[in-house]
């Protein structure tokens, strides 16, 4: 019987591609999970916004709100800057505030909508919030 010291190539081989399956399937996981975090954050900062804005429009009451705005607002860094009118850039996020009375005009129901995901000119991804205030 003859004796072998050490791995055959096809041994080598098989080896290598078993190591390489167990280590690509890692980086499609943690890839996958970036991507999922970063969804997940960009959603966390939509409620926010809408929280905020919200927040900003009930403390009037219904008889002396603002009207209902438009308004963008860009993560810069660390950072979240609001503009006015639509800044064209990444990661952006657009802001809208409608406001309906009822009939009687004693009470109004507030809509804070934020659109994220900007493509283009169309934002996939929306966060709605509503309340309703009287006075």
């Amino acid at each position: 019987m003859k004796r072998t010291n050490g791995f055959t190539l096809v041994e080598a081989l098989l080896a290598m591609a078993i190591v390489l399956f167990v280590v690509v399937s890692i980086l499609t996981g943690f890839t996958q999970q970036m991507v999922t975090n970063r969804y997940a954050g960009s959603k966390n900062v939509a409620v926010s916004l809408a929280e905020a804005r919200l927040e900003e429009y009930l403390k009037f009451p219904a008889s002396q709100m603002p009207a209902g705005a438009v308004d963008y607002v860009v993560e810069e860094g660390h950072n979240l800057v609001v503009y006015a009118s639509d800044p064209g850039k990444d990661n952006q996020y657009r802001r809208t505030v409608t406001i309906t009375p009822n009939a009687l005009g004693t009470l109004n129901t507030v809509r804070v909508r934020v659109e994220y995901g900007n493509r283009g000119n169309s934002y996939p991804f929306r966060v709605a919030l509503s309340s309703q205030r009287g006075g």
